[in-house]
């Protein structure tokens, strides 16, 4: 009896995996007078409220550095975007910042800059930042998962379009090259629609990385007028990523203008 119940805790134990807690949150964090509010006064209440997820996905950071980041979530390993077509202090990368528990180990960082962008003075003006993607190689229970963390140019134009369709196209084939046969987590602020007619360019993305979308929309108190923030994720091999559950985490809402994407994962 006794060995029949410790291979039953086996199989369990192989069944669940590890529980992995992931958030992506866009927290415009912009100087306060590009903002519009108090950064230095919300900032620090999503990073002591976020500090329970183990991979956190951060888009707009722009004015904030690692060693503050470390000072909110000291059990954590933070690594904010440096890539820039301009010098300091004109620019603070591409305001991506990727915070991974210590529990982590880290394998590889790499930090890109898309080579497109859609406006200097006009449609968002997405040329006066340094859109791109991190992408952060690391290994958990002996499983390695390729990470990416991106930020699309947003605006309606139809040159805002095309430009996002050339960043996400040139993030697929750097995934495809890199990260082939490697489970990834791709989440951030893609600029586009769940509900619009341009949510073809993810379903596209999607199919040619074999990834998967987990689904906030569905909870009725989720709702909101747009959708632009994803978590995107593959299984590979012997490292399978199953989705146990995803929504708005509500603790954070309402501390950014987009909404903070909470995923659970075995």
């Amino acid at each position: 009896m006794k060995i029949k119940f410790v291979y039953y805790l086996i199989v369990i134990s192989c069944t669940l995996g590890s529980e992995l807690k992931v958030l992506t949150y866009n927290i415009h964090a912009l100087s306060p007078i590009l903002a519009g509010d108090d950064p230095h006064g919300r900032v620090p209440k999503i990073l002591s409220k976020s500090s329970g997820n183990n991979i956190i996905f951060f888009q707009e950071n722009w004015i904030f550095s690692e060693q503050y980041f470390n000072e909110y979530l000291p059990d954590h390993q933070i690594f904010t975007s440096k890539s820039s077509k301009f010098i300091w202090p004109l620019s603070n990368g591409s305001g991506l910042t990727l915070a991974l528990s210590d529990s982590i180990t880290i394998l590889e960082t790499n930090d890109i800059s898309y080579s497109s962008c859609s406006g200097w003075l006009s449609k968002d003006n997405d040329c006066l930042a340094t859109k791109g993607f991190q992408h952060v190689r690391i290994k958990i229970t002996g499983d390695v998962i390729d990470l990416y963390n991106t930020h699309l140019d947003a605006g309606d134009s139809d040159s805002d379009i095309k430009s996002r369709a050339l960043q996400i196209k040139e993030l697929e084939n750097y995934a495809m090259q890199e990260s082939r046969d490697l489970p990834i987590i791709i989440a951030g602020d893609l600029n586009i629609d769940f509900n619009s007619d341009e949510l073809h360019v993810v379903h596209a993305f999607c199919d040619g990385l074999d990834l998967k979308i987990a689904d906030w929309s569905n909870n009725p108190k989720d709702a909101l007028p747009e959708k632009l923030d994803y978590i995107l994720y593959r299984g590979s091999g012997d490292a399978d990523i199953l989705l146990r559950g995803c929504n708005i985490d509500a603790v954070l809402k309402g501390l950014s203008d987009h909404p903070p994407i909470k995923a659970t994962f075995n």
